[in-house]
């Protein structure tokens, strides 16, 4: 019923490769180009020959200044009205640079009926804003759909796994047509050094507003099959290839739970993307069980969600291609007195 469908992306704007933005033309110029770019909305290509300006005269700070200014105010005048009534709430928390820089990171789109926005189980890059339609959340269970929220104007679809890093936990597919913007983690990632603070507050927005996180608690998907049972010992996981063959890249860390059809260890990562690259990775597990050194548990799963802490600490939530066996599963030395109730 429901085919994969992309968000509907803007033209890009090719920088200018010559003219105005050349290095042997004046300040003056580039301020003139700049202005023209900004009135006609060609913001791409302002900023590019901005950075130009900027690398010409560095000490020319009142046209550095007035010329952001200008681009600024344009991309203020031709904001959408209609989507900023929509999302009001948010908008209205956001300085005028912050919004511009939300707004002109998005990809605005028009989505027809019975269409994919993002697939249960699998990795999604893209946050949704709905603006008008229909989207529903639902999940796949002995082959049906189960719906389990309707979504529309002024709500969100993506939020869960947009900012941490987990596979999708619901499908989500237009119902009618669907007027959306979509952000890109990419684009997201560039607010860190265009606008700092933008992201959190965003995130912020989204954590309080999004529907998601309700959805999951209200459905079967919150409800654990195979309970979780904390366990000492160490994980060895080597990330297979997509020919089942071992790759180089290994990782090991301390056991935190186990249950038939899935675990939990500790890692560390110096970064953010590197972690983020183990999302839905399989891999081959080698436990070594505290009590049971001598004989490792071979195991293999896939990396449903990477949970970071502090500093460079995460935790991999690991489920399992084939669920251990009963009568192996209680020979194992776990805390048979405590369960916790997260899921894989």
């Amino acid at each position: 019923m429901w085919s994969e469908e992309q968000a509907m992306s803007r033209e890009d704007i090719n920088p200018v490769e010559s003219g105005p933005g050349s290095d042997t033309n004046s300040s003056e110029d580039l301020a003139a180009a700049i202005k023209k770019a900004a009135l006609a909305g060609n913001f791409r290509e302002a900023e590019t020959l901005r950075a130009q300006l900027m690398k010409n005269d560095q000490m020319n700070l009142k046209l550095i200044v007035s010329t952001g200014e200008i681009i600024e105010q344009q991309k203020t005048k031709l904001l959408d009205r209609d989507h900023l009534a929509v999302w009001d709430n948010l908008y209205e928390d956001l300085t005028e640079e912050e919004a511009n820089g939300l707004f002109y990171s998005m990809e605005p789109a028009l989505i027809e009926t019975n269409k994919l926005l993002q697939v249960q189980g699998k990795i999604s890059n893209r946050l949704f804003f709905l603006d008008s339609g229909k989207v529903v959340l639902f999940y796949r269970k002995e082959g049906k759909n189960i719906v389990v929220a309707q979504l529309g104007r002024g709500d969100l679809v993506g939020e869960s796994s947009f900012f941490e890093i987990s596979l999708c936990p619901l499908s989500a597919a237009t119902q009618a047509e669907t007027k959306l913007f979509s952000l890109t983690r990419g684009a997201a990632e560039q607010w860190q050094k265009d606008h700092p603070g933008l992201s959190e507050k965003v995130a912020e927005f989204c954590r309080k507003h999004g529907r998601s996180a309700e959805a999951i608690a209200s459905s079967e998907l919150d409800r654990r099959t195979t309970k979780r049972y904390p366990i000492s010992g160490v994980a060895a996981a080597v990330v297979l290839q997509k020919d089942g063959s071992p790759g180089d890249n290994r990782f090991k860390g301390a056991l935190s739970d186990i249950s038939q059809s899935g675990l939990c260890f500790d890692i560390k990562c110096s970064r953010q993307e590197a972690a983020r690259a183990l999302l839905a990775a399989e891999v081959d597990l080698s436990l070594v069980l505290d009590g049971q050194e001598e004989t490792p548990l071979h195991l293999k799963g896939q990396i449903t969600k990477v949970s970071y802490h502090l500093h460079n600490d995460y935790s991999a939530h690991v489920k399992f291609i084939e669920p251990i066996e009963a009568g192996t599963f209680k020979m194992l030395p776990c805390d048979w007195s405590a369960e916790d109730e997260n899921e894989e």
